[in-house]
């Protein structure tokens, strides 16, 4: 490797990625860090309390101190490998600005309650631990009370209360006006998509949740959410701030609106209520946005002075000063940035399989190390047959389980492996990964085996025995057979592997059609129930999920169940509309209800093996490979970061940023 910067013009000159990862002479597949050597480090000072900065602004008369920010009960976090110094400023980047999903992972992950760090909820309610709020669970589930921490502000210095909690729950999670097309069912009792749940404030800093049936994962869908995502908004915002924007206690909200440009008030409260993209709203969280995206050529935070938690010493945090995000054009120049040393700590975009022996190989110019980072996915790409289309003869063929197994013996997995996704990973079905709790060897590998004999076998069995002149099987009206796919963009590497795909199945007499589709159309076309067939990846079996969850293993979401959107549809508006599905998958979505309403995880274990078991003999989707551990990469100057961290929604927050450190 040439030992000057890198850069764009460089990289495509060397022609691509392989180009650069081969100039070394180093295997391409070869995925082994250069992991190259620290510098020495530079002692903490413990007997500093607070970061220097915000010393000199109480001292200056321009801060209250430290003991009257912080709540009488700071939480507590311990150090992963040694106290931190204070300063800095933690480098990374976005590509673009709808990518601001790497904010809420990183600045912003302070729900009420919080997994536990090396967890992501999959061992039940262990994984769970207090945050903002401490918590009791009573009633066998149907009460939740949370307790804020007294004395807790937010970063404007104002009170933190329960009131926050009731204006969050009634005027907005649940406020007709902004959700006109329903509510959250995680605020709702168990199959109603109308009542409420009951709650009430019982004293300053403490709400109670009442539902009349166990709900079961609330603390969990707490924990693997953000205040800044859909529903767990509903739990804690800052009702000084945005009643301003509230028709409820401001009977101008929609002149203010009007004012801006917008339609009414409702437009402004979103537009507010929107961290990422309002830097005036107060936070809880370690550091607060000071320039919003928007506002420049990256987004910036700095330290937040109330912040509410210190390290066993009694220190504030975070130790860092600041956050910077640089808006980047694309992952190119992020991989670049990267490989130039420039980025402190990173795991989203750049982080693809093919990507890794690159990144790897760069290790000690780049002066960073990689982290691995067990993946929420069970699957690379899995081919969906829709199996409630409107065409009567493609949906006949469609649900033959037949015509599935023989196309999937005609897959040369290990070929997409090779070609597509750098060598990582092993043929596999749209099944649970090897670490979840529900893993299945013989699902996983259920006709995975590349043999043109057994697809043809099967292919005959599904009624397609007849073939024109040039070997093409004949299909529904004795016309060749075509199927078409629909890929989404959003997954350039489905369309690189459905070339292999169709390779294979024309040798088998089935023609391909590779259709890629923006991400938005591709949604549109899947609420239709117009695909013959797509593909996206596939995500791990979780227990503790919502109402639509698990939709590759059972039909509950009409906009992700693609092999059978009518039958999601049926499940989700409780027969109004739809189709009503076999009596095998009905027994299935019978025990999906009941896994996720089971407060006792270990009777909600024994449903989910029900529903996994009825996924494998359905045979829904046509898995290609197991999908690799991600990896992240943090310099060898940023201290804390785990060496691995649990796949999560919302990782890296778990493994606490607060207490990373330059």
């Amino acid at each position: 490797m040439t030992e000057q910067a890198l850069t764009r013009r460089n990289l495509l000159r060397a022609g691509g990625l392989l180009a650069l990862a081969t100039a070394g002479g180093c295997s391409f597949f070869d995925t082994s860090p250069d992991t190259g050597s620290a510098g020495a480090a530079q002692a903490a000072d413990l007997s500093t309390k607070e970061a220097p900065a915000l010393a000199e602004l109480v001292k200056a008369g321009k801060l209250p101190p430290l003991e009257q920010r912080l709540p009488k009960n700071p939480l507590v976090v311990t150090p992963l490998k040694e106290p931190g110094r204070y300063g800095g400023t933690w480098a990374s980047a976005m590509v673009g600005e709808d990518d601001w999903d790497w904010l809420v992972f990183t600045l912003m992950y302070e729900p009420l309650v919080r997994l536990k760090p090396g967890t992501n909820g999959q061992k039940g309610p262990d994984d769970i631990i207090p945050n903002v709020a401490e918590f009791e669970v009573k009633d066998g589930g149907r009460e939740y009370v949370f307790k804020l921490r007294e004395g807790l502000k937010w970063s404007d210095g104002q009170p933190c209360t329960a009131d926050d909690m009731i204006f969050a729950f009634e005027d907005v999670a649940t406020y007709h006006d902004l959700h006109t097309t329903g509510i959250y069912d995680l605020f709702l009792e168990n199959g109603s998509t109308t009542e409420r749940v009951k709650v009430e404030k019982v004293d300053e800093r403490t709400v109670r949740y009442v539902y009349k049936q166990p709900k079961a994962g609330l603390l969990f869908q707490i924990a693997l959410s953000t205040f800044e995502r859909p529903g767990a908004s509903g739990f804690l915002l800052p009702k000084h701030y945005l009643k301003e924007f509230h028709k409820k206690y401001n009977p101008d909200a929609d002149k203010l609106a009007k004012d801006q440009q917008l339609e009414d008030w409702t437009q402004l409260f979103m537009l507010k209520n929107d961290v990422p993209h309002n830097a005036d709203m107060p936070t809880l969280h370690p550091w607060k946005i000071t320039t919003a995206i928007g506002g420049g050529t990256a987004v910036v935070a700095e330290r937040n002075p109330y912040y509410w938690k210190v390290d066993d010493k009694g220190r504030q945090l975070p130790y860092i000063d600041r956050f910077r995000s640089e808006l980047l054009g694309d992952v190119e120049v992020e991989l670049l940035k990267i490989m130039n040393g420039e980025l402190s700590m990173q795991l989203r975009n750049f982080n693809t399989p093919e990507n890794k022996p690159l990144v790897a190989q760069n290790a000690t110019k780049g002066k960073y190390r990689l982290f691995d980072v067990q993946s929420r996915l069970s699957n690379t790409l899995i081919i969906q047959f829709n199996q409630t289309i409107a065409d009567d003869d493609l949906r006949e063929l469609f649900r033959k389980k037949d015509f599935r197994i023989g196309l999937s013996h005609a897959i040369n997995r290990k070929e997409i492996i090779d070609g597509v996704y750098a060598g990582q990973g092993e043929p596999w079905q749209a099944a649970p990964s090897k670490t979840n709790a529900l893993y299945d060897a013989d699902f996983a590998k259920q006709y995975t085996e590349y043999d043109v004999a057994k697809a043809n076998e099967h292919l005959d069995k599904a009624g397609l025995t007849k073939k024109d002149a040039s070997g093409k099987r004949l299909g529904p009206g004795g016309k060749p057979l075509t199927v078409t796919i629909m890929s989404s963009t959003e997954f350039p590497h489905h369309v690189q592997a459905l070339e292999f795909v169709k390779k294979h199945w024309e040798a088998v007499g089935v023609e391909l059609r590779v259709d890629p589709v923006a991400p938005t159309l591709f949604d549109e076309r899947s609420m239709g129930n117009n695909p013959q067939a797509s593909t996206f990846t596939c995500s791990d079996f979780d227990v503790i999920t919502g109402t639509g969850g698990d939709h590759y293993y059972v039909p509950s979401n009409s906009g992700s169940a693609r092999y059978a959107i009518r039958w999601a549809q049926w499940y989700g508006s409780k027969g109004k509309s739809g189709d009503e599905p076999p009596e095998e998958v009905r027994k299935q979505l019978e025990a999906f209800t009941a896994m996720r309403t089971e407060p006792d995880f270990t009777k909600a274990l024994e449903q989910a093996r029900e529903v996994v078991r009825i996924s494998k003999e359905q045979f829904y989707s046509i898995g290609v490979s197991s999908q690799p551990n991600e990896y992240g990469i943090v310099s060898t100057a940023f201290k804390n970061v785990p060496d691995s961290m649990a796949s999560a929604q919302v990782t890296p927050g778990p493994t606490q940023p607060e207490q990373y450190s330059l």
